[in-house]
């Protein structure tokens, strides 16, 4: 298994499959209890400035919440699912 530290995700780009640019990876958002302590939940991400944030679920400080399931890989950018994406904006 390869190991990443969440350190080095920081400012790493997030693009969808589609090629949309979301924006920046800003932090990781992790379970705090019970059995799933621990699990990442979710990457915050600085939204790019193009992207319209009002149909993301978003933080109090406008960061974007994308959902760690949409993640497809994670390299020099990390590429999102844009299928599971939208699931999760449709849902908001």
């Amino acid at each position: 298994m390869v190991k990443i530290r969440a350190s080095k995700l920081r400012d790493v780009e997030l693009i969808t499959d589609t090629g949309v640019r979301l924006g920046w990876v800003y932090d990781l958002l992790f379970e705090e209890e019970g059995e799933e302590k621990g699990k990442i939940l979710a990457i915050l991400a600085e939204p790019d400035e193009d992207i319209d944030i009002s149909k993301f679920r978003i933080t109090e400080d406008e960061l974007l919440i994308i959902p760690i399931t949409a993640v497809k890989s994670i390299g020099e950018v990390i590429i999102i699912d844009s299928s599971k994406l939208a699931q999760v904006i449709r849902a908001r």
